[in-house]
């Protein structure tokens, strides 16, 4: 494509290359779009589960405090159990074959991003320098920040949510009675983990802008 037919070079152009790039043979490994919402949906509804646990502290229960919990214990459920089960089932039918079909896997991304390298190089030389830049300044910003907003809690994981969920499950016939210091916790912990989860899917997709232009500075015959 002459740079005459070339879209402006800009993040939004890149991740839609990338949106667009063909799935590979364990693209089942991916969690899918669904899965996502479900698990966002998980955790709203567990903050709402332990919101009544708060409330009662300074307000007089309500059977309305107690209808809130059981809703957000419910659609915590909901949104987890699905995943969790596919993720189960997903490990199950790829446990024999796993290094096989991580190493076709790889072979194919290795394909498809050389591609878009490629494709990239067209640009001029002083676009993919300046893009390159920004893109590890965004990278470097986001890990500063999430750094100072969670500490180490990033790396643990599942287990805050986890841990939260075996809290409103072995109480869920009493949720309105949990101690006050269970109840802070209980509800911090998705919020700070979601925050995570978006902020380290955010970083690696920074990360990748940053490879492709980077191999696209590498690639023979930038324009000038």
């Amino acid at each position: 494509m002459d740079m005459e037919h070339r879209p402006p070079l800009t993040f939004a152009v890149l991740e839609a290359k990338i949106e667009a790039l063909p799935e590979g043979p364990i693209s089942a490994l991916n969690t899918p779009r669904w899965a996502r919402h479900l698990a966002l949906a998980g955790v709203i509804g567990m903050i709402a589960a332990f919101v009544p646990s708060l409330l009662v502290k300074w307000l007089p229960p309500q059977p309305w405090m107690v209808l809130l919990a059981q809703a957000g214990l419910v659609v915590t459920v909901a949104g987890f159990l699905p995943g969790l089960l596919r993720n189960l089932w997903v490990l199950v039918q790829d446990i024999r074959h796993h290094r096989a079909g991580l190493i076709a896997q790889f072979d194919h991304d290795v394909d498809q991003f050389k591609a878009l390298a490629t494709w990239l190089a067209g640009y001029p030389r002083e676009t993919l320098e300046s893009s390159l830049r920004y893109a590890r300044m965004g990278h470097e910003r986001l890990h500063s920040r999430l750094g100072m907003l969670l500490g180490g809690i990033d790396r643990l994981g599942l287990l805050p949510v986890l841990i939260s969920l075996f809290v409103l499950l072995r109480n869920w016939q009493d949720l309105l009675h949990l101690p006050g210091w269970l109840a802070v916790l209980g509800l911090l912990a998705p919020f700070l983990w979601l925050i995570a989860w978006l902020g380290a899917e955010f970083s690696r997709r920074l990360q990748l802008y940053a490879f492709l232009l980077d191999e696209a500075l590498r690639a023979e015959g930038p324009a000038d």
